[in-house]
């Protein structure tokens, strides 16, 4: 069968050559980070609150805070190259580095990089169960005593100095915000975590499916040639016999009647030009199986026969066959009635009670066959397993010729054109 596969869009192509490249170079996906980072900072900490934080922190205009934020920044970068490897570690790192830095800013919410964000979601993906509750635990503990420290710093207190009546609404709202924070990373790293699970179930199907797919193909291949070499044996045993008859024939009269003997051994020649064709049509061919009981094979003048048994399920069936096919070598003629005999199976199994049309011309140097069908109106007898139209084209292709076969004007049709001196390509 002909199989027509649907470009992907440029979008789509892009999509897949971008989720690609990401995924070949996890360094690219977090310099983007980055350099996302870097601009995280700038914009909490150069804001329009006369160059101070969110927290009130210093402003990057200080080149010591502006140097070493930019130090801490790069030293997350590269930590997050290895995420993939080290997650844990790139997450213990990363919590640290996210500390320091909001030490350097003394601003807690600057200091919450994309980086930051990254390395919790990428732990939620990569680690499960106790280790992973526990790891959240430390990190939720470490940013709302961060947190803590840095509005009691930029309000001139300390710890000790807060009521404690005081400390249930002064840590209220950091928990709130960091738990739910995590909350969300956490859940787009088990998402994530969970498609790529399935896109690499999926990759492993499809992949399983077409493993099993050409090993039925192969399968079916090798099955046609074994058939194909059990037919051309008993052709060229066909004309053998032919040859054996007519010569013993032509020794017998070759003094009393030469002109008689002359004529059989023109005929001796003609078979023997056809048993050489088909023998070297066995070149390349399988090993010739066991007997095969069903000989004589069928011509392309039995074609006529097998349409007459199709028309009880396909009522509308037409055929077009010339009378000129006597002097075409039978190997040939043998792989012809197997393409019809097949397009009608086909037709049969997929599409009953439909119209139908057989066509075989002979033309100057090759054999043309068209079997078209519209719809079916009844129920498909069986799915198929996709294998004749594969044998089909072995058949034809073993020969020299070409077969096509596909969707058309709302039925099916199957076109192939084999040389009159088919010989075995490849």
């Amino acid at each position: 069968m002909v199989t027509i596969r649907q470009q992907p869009s440029l979008l789509a192509k892009i999509s897949l050559e971008a989720r690609e490249l990401l995924s070949r170079n996890p360094a690219i996906l977090a310099t983007i980070a980055g350099i996302l980072s870097a601009v995280w900072v700038v914009g909490a900490t150069c804001s329009q609150f006369g160059g101070k934080g969110y927290s009130g922190g210093q402003s990057l205009g200080n080149p010591g805070v502006l140097a070493g934020a930019a130090a801490i920044l790069v030293a997350l970068t590269v930590v997050a190259c290895f995420r993939r490897r080290y997650p844990v570690w790139v997450y213990l790192l990363t919590l640290a580095g996210t500390v320091a830095l909001a030490f350097v800013l003394e601003d807690r919410v600057a200091a919450a990089t994309p980086l930051y964000w990254c390395a919790i979601a990428v732990l939620a993906g990569s680690t499960r169960g106790s280790r992973l509750a526990l790891l959240v635990m430390i990190g939720m503990a470490a940013d709302i005593l961060l947190t803590t420290k840095l509005k009691l710093v930029g309000e001139g207190m300390t710890l000790s100095q807060v009521p404690i009546g005081d400390l249930p609404s002064l840590l209220f709202a950091p928990v709130v915000n960091i738990a739910s924070s995590y909350a969300v990373m956490i859940t787009i790293g088990l998402v994530v975590s969970r498609h790529r699970a399935q896109s690499s179930a999926s990759a492993m199907a499809i992949d399983q499916m077409q493993l099993n797919h050409e090993a039925r193909l192969s399968d079916a291949i090798a099955q046609e040639r074994q058939n194909m070499a059990r037919e051309l044996h008993d052709v060229a045993a066909h004309h053998l016999t032919g040859m054996l008859i007519q010569a013993k024939s032509a020794d017998k009269l070759f003094l009393s009647n030469p002109a008689q003997a002359k004529a059989l051994l023109g005929g001796v020649i003609d078979h023997g030009d056809r048993a050489l064709n088909s023998l070297r049509q066995t070149v390349g061919i399988l090993r010739i199986g066991g007997t095969d009981p069903r000989y004589p094979q069928p011509m392309i003048a039995d074609i006529p026969k097998l349409v007459e048994g199709c028309r009880a399920s396909i009522p509308l069936l037409e055929l077009d066959l010339e009378d000129a096919f006597v002097e075409i070598d039978s190997a040939v003629q043998l792989s012809s009635y197997r393409v019809v005999q097949e397009a009608l199976s086909n037709v049969l199994r997929h599409a009953p009670q439909s119209s139908a049309k057989v066509s075989v011309r002979c033309e100057s140097d090759s054999i043309r066959l068209d079997i078209t069908n519209s719809a079916g109106m009844g129920a498909a007898a069986t799915d198929g397993q996709s294998l004749g139209i594969s044998g089909m084209r072995e058949r034809v292709t073993l020969l020299g010729g070409t077969l096509l076969a596909g969707p058309l004007d709302n039925g099916w049709t199957v076109k192939a054109v084999i040389p009159t001196a088919g010989r075995i390509v490849g």
